[in-house]
C-alpha cells in the first residue's frame, strides 16, 4: 500500500493563519505600549506564539476555557525550565501546535497521534525559522523603534508558526480507501457523517482482521472486496450530499407556490396571448417541480442504500468473527471462501441482477 495524503477542510487552515496574524498584531500593539510607556521590552517569541495560538485555536465549546488556558501555560514551560535559547522558542511552538492539533483543530473529533506529532514537529521547525527571519528583517530592513517593526516581527513569527500547523488538516493513511473516508467524513454533517464514520471504522476493523489471516492470493482478493464495499458506501454518501445541496438551493414549496400563482394569473387574464404565455410558464415550472420531486425520491433511495451498505460492512465483520471461530481460520481455502462470500453478499445487495449472480455463486460457509 502507498501512502495517501489529502488536505481536509482547507478553509479551516486558511482562517487559522489569518486569526493567528490578527492575534499577533494585537499583541504587537500591547508590546509597543509596554515598551513606550512602561519601558519594558516585550520581544516576539512566547508572546507572539501565545497570542497567535489563542486566536487561531477552535476547541469544542465544553473545552474552550481549558484548551485556551493550556495554550497560555504549557508553551511557557520551556522558558521556565531554562532550555537552551535555540530550543526554547521551537519547543514552545511545538507544544502550542500539538495542543491545537489535538483539541483545537475546529472539528468535533480529536487529532490523531500522527497529526499531533507531525504538527508539533513542523511547528517547532517553522517557529525557529520565523524567529530567524524576524531577526534578519530587524538587522537589515526595519527601524529600531516604532509600532511598525513590532507588527512585522510578531506577524512573521505568527505566520511561520501557523504554517507549521498544516498537518492538523492532513488526512494520512497507507490505505487510500481509508484516507478517502477520512476526507469525506470531515466535509459532512448529521446522520450521513455518522454513517460514513461507521463505515470507515468497520472497514478498518475488517482490514485488521484480514491481515491476521493467512497470506496468499485469497487475501489479496479479500482486501479488494473490502475496499469495494467501503468505496461504494463513500460514493453513496457523496451522491446523497450532492443531491441534498441541489434540493436545498431550490425549495419545492417555493416552486409550487409560483406554479399556483401563474395558474391563477392565467385564469384571470383577459388577453388570450397573455393567458397562453402564463400557462406555458406554469407548465414549465410544473416540469421543474416534477424534477425536484424525482430528485427528492432519489435522495431517499440513496440514503436507504447507504444504510444498507453500512449494514453490509457489519455483515462482513460478522463473517470475520465466524472465520476466526472456524477450525482452521488461517487456511488459504478459508480466506478464498470468505472473499467469495463477501463478493456474493455485495452482488446480492446491488439489486435483482446482483441477486441472480449471487444465487449462481458457489455456496461457502462462514
Amino acid at each position: 500500500m502507498s501512502l495517501s495524503i489529502q488536505l481536509i477542510r482547507r478553509e479551516d487552515f486558511e482562517s487559522r493563519c489569518l486569526y493567528a496574524l490578527v492575534g499577533a498584531g494585537a499583541m504587537a500593539m500591547v508590546a509597543g505600549v509596554a515598551r513606550q510607556v512602561l519601558r519594558v521590552p516585550v520581544e516576539p517569541g512566547y508572546f507572539a506564539l501565545m497570542a497567535a495560538a489563542i486566536t487561531a485555536v477552535k476547541p469544542k465549546a465544553a473545552e474552550n476555557l481549558l484548551v485556551r488556558a493550556g495554550l497560555v501555560l504549557l508553551p511557557a514551560l520551556p522558558y521556565v525550565l531554562g532550555l537552551a535559547p535555540d530550543w526554547t522558542h521551537a519547543v514552545a511552538g511545538a507544544i502550542a501546535a500539538g495542543l491545537l492539533a489535538w483539541r483545537g483543530n475546529g472539528r468535533d473529533s480529536v487529532g490523531t497521534p500522527l497529526q499531533v506529532a507531525l504538527c508539533a514537529g513542523a511547528a517547532g521547525v517553522t517557529t525557529a525559522l520565523g524567529l530567524y527571519v524576524h531577526q534578519v528583517l530587524d538587522a537589515r530592513f526595519l527601524p529600531a523603534w516604532g509600532y511598525f517593526p513590532l507588527m512585522v516581527d510578531y506577524a512573521v513569527v505568527a505566520l511561520f508558526w501557523s504554517i507549521g500547523t498544516l498537518p492538523a488538516n492532513l488526512a494520512m493513511d497507507l490505505d487510500a480507501v481509508a484516507t478517502r473516508g477520512m476526507r469525506l467524513e470531515a466535509t459532512l454533517s448529521g446522520e450521513v457523517r455518522g454513517l460514513v464514520a461507521r463505515a470507515l471504522t468497520l472497514y478498518r476493523q475488517c482490514q485488521d482482521e484480514a491481515r491476521k489471516l493467512a497470506r496468499g492470493p485469497g487475501l489479496e482478493k479479500l482486501q479488494a472486496v473490502l475496499g469495494k464495499l467501503a468505496r461504494d458506501a463513500f460514493t453513496l454518501a457523496e451522491s446523497h450530499t450532492e443531491l441534498e445541496a441541489q434540493l436545498a438551493s431550490a425549495s419545492q414549496g417555493s416552486v409550487d407556490s409560483q406554479v399556483q400563482e401563474l395558474k391563477k394569473r392565467a385564469q384571470d387574464a383577459q388577453d388570450g396571448v397573455a393567458r397562453r404565455q402564463l400557462e406555458r410558464a406554469a407548465a414549465s415550472l410544473g416540469e421543474e417541480l416534477n424534477h425536484l420531486d424525482a430528485l427528492s425520491r432519489r435522495q431517499e433511495r440513496l440514503f436507504a442504500q447507504l444504510h444498507a451498505q453500512v449494514a453490509l460492512l457489519e455483515r462482513a465483520r460478522v463473517c470475520f468473527i465466524g472465520a476466526r471461530a472456524a477450525s482452521h481460520p488461517g487456511g488459504g481455502d478459508q480466506v478464498q471462501a470468505l472473499a467469495e462470500k463477501l463478493s456474493a453478499l455485495d452482488l446480492e445487495s446491488s439489486g435483482p441482477e446482483g441477486a441472480a449472480q449471487a444465487a449462481r455463486a458457489p455456496a461457502v460457509r462462514s
